[in-house]
């Protein structure tokens, strides 16, 4: 019996407070403060369950794809000078975003030229504003003309990826030290430059890589360089496969 009479209580205010929150609701402006309040739950719960979902990709993403120690060191016509792979300083690959690079120096059998090839891969937010227009003016460099865009064929694909030329001298005594410089971006799936306005489809595509070569040239001009150009393509092409080989 006294058991019942608790029930019957408990009820009764159950039923109360049912009863006042829909007494409240048939005012206009609680009904409006109550949906309000519904709406930005929610939108705070989706906030929160998106943060965590693009926090897990970046994690994600960290981790390279491949390795890139594995790269071949043979690429057509150009081959690695042995010892001449270089590993950064652990505070200056953070701070360039690696979370992976490779540095060599290759050459040309042909015609022996040698360019220093640098491929990195890390979190794009990090790695898309380390340019050469950054880092060679770092450096003591200063960019000279000519510079431009140039889309270089990949082979065995219909793939061209774009790639920004740029020219850069230092004097010291008198005499010029020039560097030719081509980088190029792949973030989303795209080789590219002026990634800045692309900024938030790094939330959803967190990892890039990043193509620089560079050579020492005794003058700047404009003459052609195939075989760099060649190089390039091969470089890309070898990304691109072992991607396509990772799905």
């Amino acid at each position: 019996m006294y058991d019942a009479l608790i029930d019957d209580v408990a009820t009764q205010k159950t039923a109360g407070k049912r009863r006042s929150i829909r007494e409240l609701l048939r005012k206009p402006e609680w009904t409006w403060t109550f949906l309000f309040c519904v709406v930005l739950g929610m939108s705070g719960g989706i906030r929160y369950l998106r943060d965590w979902q693009f926090q897990t990709l970046n994690k994600e993403s960290e981790k390279p794809p491949f390795l890139l120690k594995e790269f071949p060191k043979t690429l057509g016509d150009w081959h690695e000078i042995e010892g001449t792979d270089i590993t950064l300083d652990p505070q200056i690959a953070r701070i360039a975003g690696s979370s992976d690079h490779l540095i060599r120096t290759y050459v040309n059998r042909r015609n022996g030229e040698q360019v220093s090839v640098m491929i990195l891969y890390g979190l794009a937010y990090l790695v898309w504003p380390h340019t050469p227009d950054a880092c060679y003016p770092a450096a003591g460099f200063k960019s000279v003309p000519p510079s431009g865009d140039v889309d270089i064929d990949v082979p065995e694909t219909t793939i061209k990826a774009r790639f920004r030329e740029q020219n850069f001298a230092k004097y010291q005594t008198g005499a010029g030290i020039y560097q030719q410089v081509y980088y190029s971006l792949r973030n989303a799936g795209e080789w590219g430059l002026n990634l800045e306005n692309r900024w938030k489809s790094f939330r959803y595509n967190p990892g890039m890589f990043k193509v620089q070569v560079q050579r020492q040239v005794a003058a700047v001009g404009k003459a052609e360089n195939n075989s760099l150009k060649d190089l390039l393509g091969k470089i890309v092409q070898e990304i691109e496969q072992r991607l396509t080989a990772q799905k």
